[in-house]
C-alpha cells in the first residue's frame, strides 16, 4: 500500500518504520527536517519537510495516489485539518487522525473522521491490567460492547477445538500464537496449552472462557 503520513514524533516514526519494514511504500512529513532522525538510515521510504495540513507537502508526499493518509502529529487541530484535506481534497480512500484529546471525540465522530484516540486506549490499557491481569486489552469498538482482548491459555485448553472454546454471540477467536507461528483458526482447530490467543469479546462475556486460562499467564 502508499502510505502518507503526517508527523515524525514518536508515534509516526514508529508507524512509519513498522510499515515500511512490512514493504509498504511509506512517505513522511514533518515540520522539522530534524525529526527525519528518528527514522535511522536503514528507513526506505521518503522524507518530506512541511506542514501536516500545507498542500504543497502533502502533493510532494505523494497524497494524490496514497491508499491511506494518517494525521499522527501531537495538535489535534493539525491533524484535523489534514485529514479533511486529505479526504476531501485529496479523496485519499482511508484517512485516520491521531487524537490526544478525548473531549474532542465527539466532534470528529461528527464530521465523520476516523480516529485513534491515544489518552483514552493507554487509560483503558491501564484500568485493565490493574483490575484483570489475565485478559489483555487491545480496543474496545467506538459506541459498541465488543473489545479486542488476548489471553495465554492454560492446562485445561490442552486439546480444546476453537468450535468449543468460542461462545455464541460473546466469544470469536481472532489469531493464535503458537512459538514463532500465528494462525488463523477455523472451528476444528486444536488449541494448546501456552497458546497466545487474540479473540473479540462482548463485554461481560469474560467469566464463560476465564476457566481456560486459569493456568496460563
Amino acid at each position: 500500500m502508499r502510505i502518507v503520513i503526517a508527523g515524525c514524533g514518536r508515534v509516526g516514526s514508529d508507524l512509519a518504520l513498522s510499515l515500511a519494514e512490512e514493504r509498504h511504500d511509506v512517505s513522511v512529513i514533518d515540520s522539522s527536517p530534524e525529526a527525519f532522525a528518528a527514522l535511522g538510515s536503514a528507513f526506505d521510504g521518503t522524507t518530506h519537510p512541511g506542514l501536516a495540513y500545507d498542500m504543497a507537502a502533502l502533493r510532494d508526499a505523494g497524497v494524490e495516489l496514497a491508499d491511506v493518509f494518517v494525521a499522527a502529529t501531537s495538535s489535534d487541530n493539525a491533524n484535523l485539518m489534514a485529514v479533511q484535506l486529505a479526504t476531501l481534497v485529496f479523496e485519499v480512500p482511508k484517512s485516520i487522525a491521531r487524537l490526544d484529546d478525548p473531549a474532542r471525540a465527539e466532534s470528529y465522530r461528527a464530521l465523520g473522521i476516523r480516529y485513534v484516540a491515544g489518552a483514552k486506549l493507554v487509560s483503558r490499557v491501564i484500568h485493565e491490567d490493574i483490575l484483570d491481569d489475565e485478559f489483555h486489552y487491545h480496543v474496545t469498538f467506538s459506541g459498541g460492547d465488543v473489545e479486542i482482548v488476548e489471553m495465554t491459555l492454560g492446562a485445561s485448553a490442552n486439546q480444546v477445538l476453537v468450535a468449543d472454546f468460542e461462545v455464541e454471540d460473546a466469544v470469536r477467536v481472532a489469531a493464535v500464537r503458537r512459538g514463532s507461528r500465528t494462525y488463523v483458526p477455523g472451528r476444528e482447530f486444536e488449541l494448546r496449552e501456552g497458546d497466545l490467543v487474540v479473540a473479540a469479546t462482548r463485554l461481560g462475556s469474560r467469566d464463560k472462557i476465564r476457566r481456560f486460562i486459569e493456568d496460563g499467564g
